[in-house]
């Protein structure tokens, strides 16, 4: 009976511990989220990020339709802020395909905005946003 008593005991414990890891994986946020540091894993965004600007990551691909309307958006605001904030635009490519698993681009368009710390404070996957959508994101950056 002690033995039982013994493995169960043990059972429980491993499962609290692994409870534990997954929890802490789970709960850190990843790089390039809100609430981390940029991923300076590219020389524009290094060059971005170390400029003292707010930097605005716009990762699209070929033949997204809604890429094509998030240009659109992204022509207008850069026509507005590209003095202010810094803006990248990476286009799919098999060239770029560290960059965007870097940054874990899944979904496409992917927005994000850093501050002129080097800090993520928003990222979009997948959402298109608007011109004033966009301009209230850079405004929390520039």
């Amino acid at each position: 009976m002690r033995k039982i008593r013994a493995i169960i005991l043990l059972a429980a414990l491993l499962a609290l511990a692994l409870a534990a890891v997954v929890a802490t994986e789970l709960l850190t946020p990843r790089q390039g989220f809100p609430g981390t540091k940029a991923i300076l894993d590219h020389a524009q965004i290094n060059e971005s990020v170390s400029s003292g600007k707010g930097t605005v990551l716009y990762f699209s691909a070929p033949n997204c339709a809604v890429c094509m309307f998030q240009d659109v958006s992204m022509d207008a605001a850069y026509s507005e802020y590209n003095q202010q904030v810094n803006f990248i635009y990476f286009k799919y490519s098999p060239a770029l395909e560290g960059v965007f698993e870097d940054w874990s681009v899944i979904k496409v368009p992917t927005l994000v905005f850093i501050n002129k710390e080097g800090v993520v404070v928003s990222r979009h996957n997948g959402n298109y946003l608007n011109v004033e959508e966009l301009k209230k994101e850079i405004e929390m950056i520039r």
